[in-house]
């Protein structure tokens, strides 16, 4: 049995793409093992009885959950020192080689037959646990990394410089979209074999598409309001704050479900309460990847605002398009290529320029036309599902290890 090693340099827990690429891998007959961050503190999920999960905890990261200082949460002294461009390059540095010889002291005398790399911040692991183990190296790019809001030129230069270099070592290529592909192309010149692998959710029963009207009766509100929703993490340039001041324009038929959590949380508490929104705008909390499907499908029409502010923001396609589509909420959406070809081609969804009033427009002509668009939305899970994304990826491999 071919033996395929997954690294991922954060917790396992909430990312459901890593875990649906090892589910599609043992469905095909092979075994993988997943070597993570232990951030959580928790058991790791069960996902296949070919899947091995080890969660590992590094000394950079348990420091980093001791270097806010009090309750107001501001950075302290020895982390904004930390912050500092040349320092944190080096713990990176140091972190990834951590990393690399944890996961090679877990691994033993296991064969292994590939190294699958998901994300730039574990490639040089994953190289050098290739070139220690005799397996090929996949290199799974979810974003592009370099680009990412909240990195620095001295993190962005020495990413170029070091994915350029890695990149003539990879076997295999997956990313996103076609638009990332093409920046890599561009940036890089020849590519590997590639492919992209785009974010869609495993939907395992037609029937948990059925709303239950969850939303209504969770916050008290009456069953023929509309609720909007935001789902995935509270971070700054997603446009959370555009949508919450877009109810400003909205009547009382539209409530907004927030539903995730991150450092953004306290910001747009206050924004809701400021705004006198707390009626008309909620807050849920964070569910796994295994259940927030069944959340999503109680929602009416789903919210993927993300702001021009990087490369990485705008080439992106977040996960929640997907899983919006595939529970028959239309989208609005920013008017960005990773995100406006799917409306384009498929049509389950507007997308529009970034303001308050573009957002609200689009809200309106999508409930003008519902029945529509929730019918676009079933079409086009039709092509866009897991079983058929999942084909490509089981196919790279046997191709790679046949």
């Amino acid at each position: 049995m071919k033996q395929i090693l997954m690294v991922l340099f954060k917790d396992i827990d909430y990312d459901a793409r890593v875990q649906r690429e090892a589910i599609a891998l043992a469905d095909s007959g092979y075994e993988v093992t997943i070597c993570c961050l232990n951030e959580h503190d928790t058991e790791p999920p069960f996902l296949h009885e070919l899947i091995t999960i080890h969660k590992l905890s590094i000394s950079t990261k348990q420091a980093k959950k001791g270097m806010v200082a009090g309750p107001s949460r501001k950075p302290s002294f020895v982390t904004k020192v930390v912050r500092s461009p040349l320092i944190k390059l080096a713990k990176d540095q140091y972190a990834g080689y951590e990393f690399y010889t944890k996961v090679k002291q877990v691994m033993g005398g296991h064969q292994i037959d590939a190294v699958h790399c998901h994300d730039l911040n574990t490639l040089p692991a994953g190289k050098r646990l290739a070139a220690h183990f005799g397996g090929k190296l996949v290199y799974d790019s979810h974003e592009l990394f370099n680009e990412m809001t909240g990195r620095n030129n001295v993190d962005r230069r020495y990413g170029y410089f070091i994915e350029g270099k890695l990149l003539k070592q990879v076997d295999r290529l997956i990313s996103v979209n076609p638009f990332l592909l093409d920046k890599f192309k561009k940036r890089y010149g020849e590519l590997p074999p590639s492919i992209y692998l785009q974010n869609i959710p495993l939907l395992r029963d037609e029937k948990d598409r059925k709303n239950n009207q969850y939303f209504h009766h969770l916050y008290g509100i009456r069953t023929d309001k509309i609720f909007l929703l935001y789902q995935g993490g509270f971070s700054r340039n997603r446009g959370i704050e555009l949508c919450v001041n877009a109810m400003k324009q909205l009547d009382e038929l539209y409530h907004l479900v927030l539903l995730g959590d991150g450092d953004l949380k306290g910001d747009l508490e206050k924004l809701v309460t400021e705004n006198h929104l707390d009626s008309r705008v909620h807050f849920h909390p964070k569910v796994s990847p295994a259940e927030i499907l069944s959340l999503t499908k109680e929602a009416d029409i789903g919210l993927v605002m993300y702001e021009n502010v990087s490369e990485n923001n705008y080439y992106s396609t977040p996960n929640k398009i997907f899983e919006y589509m595939l529970m028959g909420l239309p989208v609005v959406s920013s008017n960005h290529p990773g995100k406006a070809y799917l409306l384009e081609e498929y049509d389950f969804g507007l997308a529009v320029d970034e303001t308050e009033d573009a957002i609200v427009r689009a809200i309106k002509a999508i409930g003008q036309r519902r029945d529509y668009y929730v019918q676009k939305c079933h079409e086009a899970s039709k092509v866009l599902n897991w079983p058929n994304e999942s084909r490509k990826l089981t196919h790279m491999y046997n191709e790679l290890l046949p």
